[in-house]
């Protein structure tokens, strides 16, 4: 279909709106911003009402989430979405500035520009036993609030930092999805953390998640700081595990391995 098929008109009622939007270049718009709008061109209209009226005109194309749309631009032209796999996580914030979601995990390791791989789902953590929307099904929602200053931003949305990763995937190792590709990029995490933060990540955790975290260091590259780690681990005994849900591997305080069915959680992690 060819561009001029896909022509979308601006009705002279609208035109200073959709100039307005033009101007911003918002990723989504919700109903409190189109009754800013509606207001600020002299129409009486509702932002609901306004908002469908784009809607059928192809300017704001429908989401997951009630009350957001996404804006789509002169630019792309015809009503074409962006293809942004964040989308809904902007709406949500959007609608609630306090939503306390944060990219976590595989998430987190593509936004940091440290995994090539983009999971097939999303991830987001959220404090343990809050309930996310509808709109986020697709998602991966794992319970889990890191203590510390473990959230930056990046592309406009919160992200885990570097060492929240590594404490998050050490607390949390069930939570990551992707561990066979662990080995590309975990030297330059683990060059990149901060041991101290990483630290403050794990306070209160396990004994198991601080070793966890210092044998993700050690595997890469940085074993003085995976030993700091595991001395600075709460007492106790037995063996810890990490690597692939259906495969764990076990490994011993000082790195070494202490079980065969450690060999699929080596391979993964190999550099």
């Amino acid at each position: 279909m060819t561009a001029a098929a896909e022509s979308r008109s601006v009705p002279s009622r609208l035109a200073s709106v959709v100039e307005a939007l033009e101007l911003d270049q918002p990723r989504v718009v919700t109903v409190a911003n189109l009754e800013g709008l509606a207001r600020s061109s002299g129409l009486s209209i509702s932002g609901v009402a306004l908002g469908y009226a784009l809607r059928r005109l192809g300017w704001l194309l429908p989401l997951r989430t009630r009350g957001v749309w996404e804006f789509a631009p002169a630019a792309r032209a015809g009503r074409y979405s962006a293809g942004d796999r964040h989308i809904e996580l902007r709406a949500a914030r959007a609608v609630d500035p306090r939503f306390p979601g944060v990219l976590a995990m595989e998430s987190a390791a593509v936004l940091l520009g440290l995994a090539g791989h983009i999971p097939e789902r999303e991830v987001l953590a959220v404090p343990p036993g809050y309930r996310v929307s509808k709109a986020l099904r697709d998602w991966r929602v794992i319970g889990l609030r890191l203590p510390g200053d473990p959230v930056q931003e990046a592309e406009g949305l919160p992200v885990w930092r570097v060492e929240a990763l590594l404490a998050g995937m050490a607390v949390r190792p069930d939570g990551y999805g992707d561990w066979r590709n662990v080995a590309q990029w975990l030297p330059r995490a683990a060059g990149q953390a901060n041991a101290a933060k990483v630290g403050s990540c794990l306070d209160g955790a396990s004994r198991a998640g601080w070793r966890r975290a210092g044998y993700l260091f050690a595997t890469g590259g940085r074993a003085d700081v995976g030993i700091e780690l595991i001395e600075q681990a709460p007492p106790g005994r037995g063996p810890v595990y990490l690597g692939p849900r259906d495969r764990p591997g076990r490994f011993d305080a000082r790195f070494e391995v202490i079980d065969s069915v450690l060999v699929a959680g080596q391979q993964a992690l190999q550099p």
